[in-house]
């Protein structure tokens, strides 16, 4: 009987790759998260303190921004405004000078509150900050609302006074909150700057009136 060579071993066969997970299809849309919508400005109501203009006070750039205001009351504020407003309000309302500032109250990083300035009256003269000089000039108009004006939605965005051309405007989202406020006959006084022709335009008639202060009877709000 013949010796036989033993067997050899068998080497294991090796294992199967797992297939891949599926794609998506290149079409295939992936749902992103979802922002929150933008929070529209709510309406600013001003209130008036009347005191005496303290000392003025700069930022950390060296320029005037603000001024203690003194009660009679005892209480001391401090009022803020822009920077490019300082000449004319030292001018107006120097230290030791009695006014009415007009403004409301905004939070500073500290916990604390400052006033800020929509409007300061002296010696029968007042002045309002402004942005800085551009191709605009200051209007202020009088009188009583005879149309309001709404945009293709429905939303309050404008007016007209009786006896006058100029259509003043606001931002819709303000005039939402004021619609209730502003019927045909409500007296006004409206504050706002209005766009000017630069070299070579011709105005067939004057622009609208962006409206940024309005007083309604003892009312007042700042529209920016």
């Amino acid at each position: 009987m013949t010796n036989q060579a033993p067997l050899p071993t068998p080497t294991p066969l090796p294992a199967k790759p797992e297939k891949p997970a599926p794609k998506a299809p290149a079409d295939s849309k992936v749902a992103k998260p979802k922002t929150a919508p933008k929070k529209e400005k709510a309406l600013r109501p001003l209130q008036a303190y009347t005191g005496t203009v303290g000392a003025y006070q700069a930022n950390p750039d060296g320029l005037y921004d603000k001024f203690t205001l003194a009660t009679p009351g005892g209480d001391t504020h401090t009022v803020k405004f822009p920077p490019h407003f300082a000449a004319r309000l030292r001018e107006l309302a120097p230290p030791e000078q009695p006014v009415t500032v007009l403004g409301f109250w905004h939070p500073t990083p500290k916990g604390g509150a400052h006033l800020h300035l929509a409007r300061v009256a002296a010696g029968g003269t007042s002045a309002r900050p402004l942005p800085p000089p551009g191709p605009a000039e200051v209007v202020t108009l009088a009188g009583t609302v005879a149309e309001l004006l709404h945009t293709p939605k429905g939303h309050l965005h404008g007016l007209r006074l009786a006896g006058q051309d100029a259509e003043l405007r606001l931002p819709p989202h303000l005039g939402q909150q004021l619609a209730e406020r502003l019927g045909p006959g409500t007296s006004l006084v409206a504050s706002g700057l209005r766009r000017t022709p630069r070299p070579g335009e011709v105005a067939a008639h004057p622009a609208p009136v962006q409206l940024e202060l309005l007083e309604l009877g003892t009312e007042a709000f700042l529209l920016y």
